[in-house]
């Protein structure tokens, strides 16, 4: 190693001024300072909101589909059962007018035959044709009267419709009671056909007289 020298130590007096403040100048050069940076976006956090949203609008959108559907099938039902309940009343109507009509010519002929019997030996021939088909005109008649003849009928509106339809010729006799269920009910007014046969056996007096 060589021998520091005295030459070496010493400073040099002949150097420039400004190149010894440089060498104690520090390195350190103030800038100014960085603008804030923003704040970092939240891209998941956006992606997780759209997708609820659009997860709340389908739901929306599904539920009113839902309701919309389900209110066209109930009306559909409803429209079936009164659909139904009319034609089941037609139906009706028609059996149990078939059936008057028998009832009505099963009493015109029990009635007739048993007039016939006793009649038989007062009465010519001609004279007893004739009062019987008085008498089963009577009959018809007394059955036809809305006051002698009742039919009630207990169910709904769409059923009586029908029912009232096959019944047409005994309009005047129906009764409707709104209810549920159905039901049905014929009453026969006995005074009415007392006054009828009244009627019949004073004409057939006159004829015997």
């Amino acid at each position: 190693m060589a021998a520091l020298r005295l030459i070496d130590a010493l400073p040099d007096f002949g150097a420039p001024v400004h190149a010894e403040r440089e060498a104690r100048t520090p390195d350190t050069v103030h800038r100014p300072a960085s603008p804030p940076q923003p704040p970092a976006v939240d891209i998941e956090g956006m992606i997780r909101a759209a997708v609820a949203r659009a997860e709340g609008a389908l739901a929306a959108r599904l539920a009113v589909e839902h309701e919309t559907a389900l209110q066209a099938e109930r009306q559909r039902h409803a429209d079936d059962l009164q659909a139904l309940a009319r034609s089941f009343g037609e139906e009706a109507g028609a059996t149990i007018s078939a059936r008057l009509a028998e009832i009505e010519r099963g009493v015109g002929e029990h009635v007739s035959a048993a007039v016939a019997r006793l009649l038989g030996g007062i009465l010519s021939d001609d004279l007893q044709r004739r009062s019987l088909d008085s008498l089963a005109k009577t009959i018809a008649a007394a059955v036809d009267d809305a006051d002698a003849v009742r039919i009630e009928v207990r169910g709904p509106q769409s059923l009586f419709s029908g029912l009232s339809t096959a019944l047409a010729g005994h309009a005047a006799s129906l009764h409707h009671v709104e209810a549920d269920g159905f039901d049905l009910s014929v009453t026969i007014d006995g005074t009415v056909f007392e006054t009828r046969l009244s009627e019949w056996s004073a004409i057939l007096s006159e004829v015997l007289s």
